[in-house]
């Protein structure tokens, strides 16, 4: 079974039952999270695409929900701490790792698509962080 096959059976099988598309849950704005020096607004955009499954196959909503607040198969992107790590490397290397662990299940990820992912999910790591410390 090739990973793309892997992943859109698992989307059908599991989306009702994981993260799903989902408009009492909006999506973050993608257009006000915080954008790491590591990377650029078009790559947080993209990140944000394969993370709802837009582009490159991405499933990340599946575990981590729509709204990106987490699911009983994933922790919550959005609360400023993360126990693996906040920085980009650590996001991006869990990433990695998470993809290893389970091949196929994250979609067919290039290292440009798994460094946008990485964009976006450090924006969502600190956006309420950021926020704080501008209300200061």
């Amino acid at each position: 079974m090739t990973g793309r096959l892997a992943a859109a059976l698992c989307a059908v099988m599991f989306a009702p039952v994981f993260g799903q598309a989902d408009e009492a849950r909006p999506r973050p704005d993608v257009g006000r999270l915080p954008i790491s020096a590591n990377a650029t607004a078009e790559e947080v955009a993209l990140g944000d695409r394969i993370f709802h499954g837009e582009a490159a196959g991405g499933t990340c909503f599946q575990c981590h929900g729509w709204d990106a607040k987490g699911t009983t198969n994933g922790n919550d992107l959005t609360v400023g701490s993360l126990g693996w790590g906040e920085s980009f490397s650590e996001i991006k290397a869990t990433i990695k790792h998470n993809m290893a662990v389970a091949p196929g299940q994250d979609g067919d990820l290039t290292p440009a698509d798994v460094h946008a992912v990485t964009a976006y999910v450090w924006g969502l790591v600190h956006q309420e962080r950021i926020a704080r410390q501008a209300q200061r």
